[in-house]
């Protein structure tokens, strides 16, 4: 039986969101296949895996991925918007908008909530600001990757803690809290308590690389969230620093059913470098790290993640058949 196929449209790679979904279900659904055709492959310096690039296409190649491929069309952020659709026009197809970005940010994504198309949400900070969402769904990490299996480094006498702010700017979603942490993290590195890695602008494999060799990682302790950074760290078997509020604690554990302790590392701005130390003196991060990494195998496996996004694509052809 031949399988469903899934277009995934973005304008950009969106932190390698789309495509990491894309490779779950090309590696593990027995069911559906799926391309990812992003407009914009790089932001900056940070560079993703990509698939398909729209700006490297003509307008009849543009037709044949856009409506002779999809059985679905997965949307990511931007809809009508999306620049392919200044080439071809869009198709109908079951579709889902999957929304990445905080609702009340710079953009307010309304086209897409009044689009009459099912709203999908990330399983993190966002289901609070989408109550009407007709879907959850965890970002992807895929922890049988070989990018995330690592040998565990020695125990070290001074911890190597990194830190990948998306900017040096703190706005929106982007905000990790860049000149709350930092000031820390400079003085401990001078008090010679720890060696400082600092991960910005840089392609993902390089970023991945530099995350191999930490001891502690730090997401976050600003917006009551976490991202796709903690992911990494934790799969890594790096136990990580985020400060997680009710809401998105609430949501980790409905979509991935862990009544259990989460394996984020809890901090506020008021209590981080407290928190730190302890783990410092305590020389503790590997028996952290390994737990983190058993956490993630258990609830964040590819036999985990995959159902959320195969059941919506039944859903969707099963409410538009």
């Amino acid at each position: 039986m031949a399988k469903l196929r899934v277009l995934h449209l973005s304008d950009t790679t969106l932190s390698g969101s789309p495509i990491r979904i894309v490779d779950l279900i090309n590696k593990h659904s027995e069911k559906f296949e799926a391309r990812h055709l992003v407009w914009n492959p790089t932001t900056g310096f940070r560079t993703f895996q990509t698939d398909l690039i729209g700006t490297d296409m003509d307008a009849s190649q543009l037709h044949h991925w856009v409506h002779a491929y999809p059985d679905i069309i997965h949307f990511h952020n931007r809809w009508q918007r999306q620049e392919v659709f200044k080439v071809v026009r869009m198709p109908e197809r079951p579709s889902v908008i999957q929304i990445h970005s905080p609702r009340f940010g710079q953009e307010r994504f309304e086209a897409e909530a009044n689009s009459g198309v099912p709203i999908a949400i990330i399983a993190q900070q966002h289901p609070a600001q989408w109550p009407e969402a007709s879907y959850v769904v965890p970002n992807v990490v895929d922890i049988t990757s070989p990018e995330y299996l690592r040998a565990t480094p020695p125990l070290r006498t001074i911890p190597v803690v990194s830190y990948a702010p998306s900017n040096v700017v703190c706005k929106g979603m982007d905000n990790k809290g860049y000149n709350l942490v930092m000031p820390t993290l400079k003085r401990l590195k001078f008090a010679n308590k720890i060696y400082l890695q600092l991960i910005t602008q840089k392609p993902h494999n390089q970023v991945m690389e530099l995350k191999r060799g930490a001891d502690i990682g730090i997401d976050e302790i600003v917006t009551g969230g976490f991202h796709l950074s903690s992911l990494e760290y934790l799969a890594l078997g790096v136990p990580c620093f985020a400060n997680l509020d009710k809401a998105t604690t609430d949501v980790v554990k409905k979509v991935t059913g862990c009544v259990g302790k989460l394996p984020w590392l809890k901090a506020t701005p008021e209590s981080f470098e407290r928190e730190l130390c302890k783990i410092i003196a305590a020389k503790s991060w590997q028996e952290l790290g390994r737990k983190s990494r058993e956490w993630m195998s258990k609830y964040w496996s590819p036999q985990a993640l995959l159902p959320h996004y195969e059941s919506m694509y039944a859903d969707l052809l099963e409410k538009q058949a």
